[in-house]
């Protein structure tokens, strides 16, 4: 067993465990040095990650500001119950909308025929009891509104009504089965069949239902005979029970400012750009108003969302730039932050000086003694207010257009800001459309299909999507928002292989990983100078006491 008693210094007097570890401590310093180098860099690498998150959580927030926050809007109607009309807006045109709703889109069905309140088909006594067909098996054919026709087939197993119901669910045909158990008369359970979708389709508004089986119908629910030219891929179906005329499917009639329109739905996106109507009830005698508004709170909850974002980035930085920070001193950091704040109150790229407003500062955005932001709000919605657009622009990406040929609908990080000249020179509706574009003197042909146009990547127009509506030409005058920008840079700066940021955390990474190799490296020779100084005090004690114990022998002669 060994001992972990120590007799060091029992010749000599001297501590020389304390002697070799102060020896190993001088001669460690470079490996100490290194090890403080290796936490300073990890902290480091954290500062940079945290940047990097805080940076696409800005860039996040900027979309949402730019994209859909601007675009939200609020709908006041006149109606304070919603009797028949209910709208939604997104980007829609501000101002009032008159609706009258005269008649709401109902779905085509088939139902049972009543006689003195008792139904005469298409009802049993009981849905799994009572048998539905003679013989073996039976065939029907369904078809709903929309036209498409499906077969089936009963066997013996399934020859009861909830069968029936089954099968024509699982047919594929745009319609819906179900069973209604009324609890009153002698065939309280009775089948409706009604079509998926509301309007007219391409049946007049009518479903049918035949018995297609071969010789003719068999079953007892009344649904007549009927034809298909393909019991597998029918186009056609001939006879049958169809919807009775009360049954037969509606088109919704309404009018938008004093404009009749006719739709197949009661969800209505279509008629006005940006605003969808709810049909809820026709027979409307009056008008409903809608004012469509531009949604100020939801605005100025993302810009202020923007404003928190930018602050913890910037608060984050400031903490770890100070003395003893994992930032501190650090110049690439500190140009980083710059850039970013640089970006985000210029005056945006591309945008006329003539425009309502020019800066974020312009808006209410102010930056404050400490570099963060703040908003001021009276100021923000006031500028709503004014002018939506030119707010919206100020953070956007935006294109205006002199000519009703050509309206911009989005753009890329490449994509060139200032004036684009335009001449559509061939344009087919919903076919190919080209033109010929020009920047800073220079032509590029677009050419495009159903009225869309983007511009080719290596080029100027590069990322850029217009729509066209016919032949002509003009100006477009595309800006960079300074959110877009900001975005844009942040995209630069955390992109996965050549961003600066995951370069520098990589750079920082490696050197981290050398620094391991020559601490381990370190740490060894250290080990091995121990072994070799506790060897020789070892010696040292050895011999010091060999000369002590013949020093005593020869004082004792």
């Amino acid at each position: 067993m060994s001992s972990s008693l120590s007799f060091q210094g029992l010749s000599t007097g001297l501590q020389t465990d304390a002697i070799v570890n102060a020896i190993l401590q001088q001669e460690g310093q470079p490996v100490q040095r290194m090890l403080a180098q290796q936490a300073k860099n990890t902290q480091r690498i954290g500062a940079f990650q945290a940047m990097q998150s805080n940076l696409t959580a800005l860039s996040s927030s900027l979309s949402t500001l730019s994209g859909t926050s601007f675009a939200a809007q609020t709908v006041t109607s006149s109606d304070s119950t919603n009797t028949y009309v209910t709208a939604t807006a997104t980007g829609a045109t501000v101002g009032n909308y008159g609706l009258n709703v005269s008649q709401i889109a109902t779905a085509g069905r088939i139902s049972p025929t009543l006689s003195g309140g008792a139904p005469t088909n298409l009802a049993v006594a009981d849905p799994l009891a009572t048998t539905i067909f003679t013989g073996t098996s039976a065939s029907f054919a369904i078809q709903g509104t929309d036209g498409v026709i499906k077969t089936l087939t009963l066997d013996s197993g399934s020859n009861n009504l909830y069968g029936l119901r089954d099968a024509i669910n699982a047919s594929g045909a745009s319609v819906q089965a179900s069973v209604v158990n009324t609890g009153s008369g002698a065939n309280p359970y009775q089948l409706v069949v009604t079509a998926t979708g509301t309007g007219t389709g391409t049946t007049n508004g009518v479903v049918s239902l035949a018995d297609v089986t071969s010789g003719g119908a068999v079953n007892t629910l009344g649904i007549t005979a009927g034809t298909v030219d393909s019991m597998t891929t029918p186009t056609t179906l001939t006879g049958g029970l169809q919807s009775a005329t009360a049954d037969v499917a509606k088109n919704a009639i309404f009018s938008v400012n004093g404009i009749q329109l006719t739709r197949q739905t009661n969800v209505v996106s279509d008629a006005v750009s940006g605003i969808t109507f709810t049909l809820k009830q026709g027979g409307q005698t009056g008008t409903t108003n809608l004012a469509v508004a531009t949604d100020t709170s939801t605005i100025t909850s993302a810009m202020q969302d923007v404003i928190s974002k930018y602050n913890a980035l910037v608060t984050a930085f400031t903490s770890a730039s100070a003395s003893g920070g994992a930032l501190y001193g650090d110049s690439v950091a500190r140009s980083l932050i710059s850039q970013v704040r640089t970006a985000l109150t210029a005056v945006p790229s591309g945008l006329p000086l003539t425009s309502t407003y020019t800066s974020a500062g312009g808006v209410g955005v102010k930056v404050n003694q400490d570099g963060t932001l703040s908003l001021d709000t009276t100021a923000f919605q006031a500028a709503l207010a004014k002018d939506p657009t030119a707010v919206k622009n100020v953070f956007a990406f935006s294109g205006t257009s002199s000519s009703a040929a050509v309206q911009f609908y989005g753009a890329g990080a490449n994509t060139t800001t200032g004036t684009v000249g335009f001449n559509i020179t061939s344009y087919v509706p919903n076919g190919a459309v080209s033109g010929t574009f020009t920047v800073n003197g220079t032509n590029y042909t677009l050419n495009g299909n159903a009225g869309i146009l983007v511009g080719a990547a290596g080029t100027p127009l590069d990322g850029l999507i217009l729509t066209a509506s016919g032949v002509g030409s003009g100006s477009l005058t595309l800006s960079r928002g300074v959110g877009q920008a900001v975005q844009d840079l942040v995209t630069n700066l955390t992109a996965a292989v050549s961003g600066q940021l995951p370069q520098i955390i990589q750079s920082v990474n490696d050197q981290n990983s050398s620094l391991a190799q020559q601490i381990s490296a370190g740490q060894d020779r250290l080990a091995q100078r121990k072994k070799v100084l506790q060897a020789q005090f070892a010696q040292m004690e050895a011999v010091v006491g060999q000369l002590q114990s013949a020093g005593a022998s020869l004082t004792g002669m």
